[in-house]
């Protein structure tokens, strides 16, 4: 009996080494799985009642069709940049008139955007656990160290990784790397948590274990690896640090 219960013992303990071992390090999040985007289409459909929600639709779509645009073609430009073209394009595409002004105040929206409700409390348990965190995204270092700051969730990073560090666009690996060598890990020991479906397949190519942070409840990608967790809140990110 002694003898059973101390192999039993043994191999819970085992197993608990294991569980720990797979556990992710560090934690990488795109922006958007921390501010929530919601209220730039809010202002734009203020600022043009009558086409404003195509408008915001038809505005994301180019910008992100732009930044892919870039990454295949190993170009870059800032994602403010890109954010003022791609609206001006969806503006004339749509015969809305913008002012300068108007197009300045909605690009703004982006570093002024509030955070997710959870986002405070599941910074404070996976810094709690050791894990260590970094923000891996498109916009501008500008743009997040100043959002970062304005929430008071900056003291939570090891570090704030904008691609404009590397002048490529997520989904490239390069922008991906970004993370191995803020944290000095290896991928697989860094959970990266995605706000878009592209965005948790590219990094799961890379080799990140990714937990899809599927707020807006939108449709699955059919293409690329599925992610490991898929949740409407942070609660897959404490799932992929073992802690959910």
């Amino acid at each position: 009996m002694v003898l059973s219960g101390g192999l039993a013992l043994a191999g819970l303990s085992t197993a608990l080494e294991a569980a720990t071992e797979a556990r992710v390090r560090g934690v990488a999040f795109d922006a958007f799985t921390l501010f929530d985007p919601r209220s730039i289409a809010r202002r734009t459909i203020e600022l043009v009642p009558d086409k404003g929600e195509q408008l915001a639709a038809a505005w994301q779509a180019k910008l992100f069709a732009s930044t892919w645009l870039m990454a295949t073609a190993g170009q870059y430009e800032s994602f403010t940049t890109l954010a003022d073209a791609a609206l001006r394009f969806a503006a004339k595409s749509m015969g809305v008139p913008l002012s300068d002004a108007m197009r300045a105040e909605l690009v703004a929206g982006y570093g002024e955007m509030d955070l997710w409700p959870d986002v405070a409390a599941t910074l404070e348990r996976l810094r709690g656990a050791g894990v260590r965190l970094v923000v891996l995204s498109n916009l501008g270092a500008g743009l997040l160290i100043g959002s970062l700051r304005r929430t008071f969730i900056l003291r939570h990073f090891d570090a704030v990784l904008s691609t404009d560090k590397v002048r490529r666009f997520k989904p490239s690996p390069a922008a991906y790397r970004m993370a191995t060598g803020a944290l000095s890990l290896p991928a697989d020991r860094i959970g990266f948590a995605a706000f878009a479906g592209w965005d948790a397949a590219g990094a799961g190519w890379f080799g990140y274990p990714t937990a899809w942070i599927n707020r807006l409840g939108a449709p699955a990608e059919t293409v690329g690896p599925e992610p490991l967790v898929t949740s409407r809140d942070l609660s897959g990110v404490l799932t992929l640090a073992g802690l959910g």
